[in-house]
């Protein structure tokens, strides 16, 4: 099969299987275009479908051996030693049911009730959750944005914010919302940092397949002295879009955090991972890159046609450089309105962006645009913006 442009330009409906995108009757009006939760509207790649409809034949659904475990763990190493260069062992991987799973239990691990945890904002919803959630407070470290919207690390606020006393930094690697690929000098830095003032990373790296040449993602693992104080969370759910199936991993190459994770599994009655979630992420894994590479290649596509439009329809947007995720980042601050005005406006005229103060206040005034869809839904859904921003000429 090829995974060409017209494969991805087909897209599938998923109106009607109570999915969250499209059929959240609180959020979407009828016949709206659904650019916001982080998932995408294409097919998975054949291999896991063929993959769950065979263990789907069987009819029993029983407790599940080592084996199933460890044959996934295996795959993920693989994977991620030949996309990413990063050697990794089975035994330094917990099974978790999603990356959020992975921020709760490093916010408790790391942390005791009342103190701060950094993180460089704005930045995805969940991670203030994670911290307000356990009885701590947010540090938050505000990116600094360039006149052209590209964002950079805004390393002295992450060292006063462990100066007062902050020891658990929570890393989006690649950043979202802001699209910002982190370099490998900016990841060395930060490291520096943690270990400077006796911090901890953990580093959520759920979108580390989606990056643009000539990008290239590293991660926090590979960084010297990262050793004994990071984290790194990461899941085939993003990539090969089976976030519903609710799998996700841990690594640390510190046996002392390995077995901190496995504790507060243990203590909750985590011990392993779903049927289907299993057997789809080993596919996933093992023979999902054709898939992948033409979908990156599909998306590098929407990003500079997202780009184009932007530069042409809304010279007063300001678009943030897409380094890497499926997620875009607009700056409508010129129209003078708030998050909750333009998503208004956005839904009177049938289209659904994520609102920017979802990811803190740093974001009131923008959106947050998923172009994981077929492009022909993507320029459709723009266009709506277009007409509803009209009303403000």
């Amino acid at each position: 099969m090829r995974f060409d442009e017209a494969y991805f330009d087909a897209g599938i409906d998923r109106r009607g299987t109570h999915c969250e995108k499209w059929d959240d009757r609180n959020v979407m009006p009828p016949d709206a275009i659904p650019l916001w939760v982080a998932d995408m509207d294409f097919r998975c790649a054949p291999a896991i479908e063929e993959a769950v409809r065979k263990r789907a034949q069987h009819p029993c659904f029983g407790y599940n051996d080592e084996e199933a475990e460890a044959l996934c763990d295996d795959a993920l190493c693989a994977f991620w030693k030949r996309r990413h260069g990063l050697t990794l062992k089975p035994e330094q991987i917990i099974t978790l049911p999603c990356v959020i799973t992975g921020l709760n239990f490093c916010v408790r691990l790391f942390t005791r009730e009342g103190d701060s945890v950094a993180m460089f904002t704005p930045v995805y919803g969940p991670f203030y959750k994670a911290v307000e959630q356990n009885g701590r407070k947010v540090s938050a470290v505000p990116l600094e944005a360039d006149e052209n919207g590209a964002y950079r690390m805004n390393l002295a606020g992450m060292k006063e914010a462990l100066e007062n006393g902050s020891r658990l930094i929570m890393l989006c690697n690649p950043h979202n919302p802001v699209s910002r690929l982190w370099t490998k000098e900016e990841l060395t830095a930060l490291v520096k940092l943690a270990d400077q003032y006796d911090a901890k990373i953990v580093s959520d790296e759920i979108h580390a397949d989606f990056v643009f040449a000539p990008g290239v993602f590293t991660p926090i693992l590979s960084i010297a002295r990262a050793e004994e104080r990071a984290v790194m969370l990461c899941a085939a759910s993003k990539t090969f879009n089976v976030a519903g199936l609710q799998q996700a991993a841990a690594v640390t190459f510190s046996e002392k955090i390995h077995r901190g994770i496995r504790a507060m599994l243990n203590a909750v009655g985590i011990t392993g991972g779903n049927t289907f979630a299993l057997t789809a992420t080993e596919a996933a894994y093992r023979e999902g890159d054709d898939w992948l590479d033409g979908l990156i290649s599909y998306l590098d596509g929407n990003r500079k046609a997202l780009r184009d439009f932007v530069e042409t329809n809304l010279p007063k947007v300001r678009l943030a450089p897409m380094e890497a995720t499926y997620l875009a980042w607009l700056d409508l601050r010129s129209y003078g309105l708030s998050c909750r005005e333009l998503q208004e406006k956005c839904r009177r005229h049938g289209v659904v962006f994520t609102g920017g103060t979802f990811f803190g206040p740093e974001g009131e005034g923008h959106l947050r645009v998923n172009f994981g869809c077929p492009r022909s839904q993507l320029l459709a859904g723009m266009k709506r913006l277009c007409e509803a921003l009209k009303e403000e000429e």
